[in-house]
């Protein structure tokens, strides 16, 4: 495991994989402090990249739902929803562009 975590590759690498690197580091810093040691510079760096990686897929995911949740609702909308809509739109472009 520690092999894992010292050369891994993000892009080759599910979310719970990395989730789990990211427990082991944090433990491994964990036993490091406990054992009154120095921890070695790789551990932050590792763990910082994990962060980040993770932080950026749960946005990325997020996001994507986002989309998803915003064109169902748009398809749930009667015609006289969106026809409505598209008149407003055109009245404010009309309207700044005068």
């Amino acid at each position: 495991m520690l092999n894992t975590f010292k050369n891994f590759n993000i892009d080759g690498l599910d979310v719970d994989e990395l989730v789990v690197l990211h427990s082991f580091g944090t433990q491994l810093r964990s036993h490091y402090a406990s054992m009154q040691l120095e921890e070695p510079e790789y551990i932050g760096v590792q763990l910082n990249s994990l962060t980040r990686e993770i932080g950026v897929r749960t946005a990325d995911k997020r996001e994507a739902r986002v989309r998803e949740i915003k064109s169902r609702l748009e398809s749930l909308k009667s015609p006289d929803q969106k026809r409505a809509e598209l008149e407003k739109e055109l009245a404010s472009l009309t309207a700044s562009g005068s």
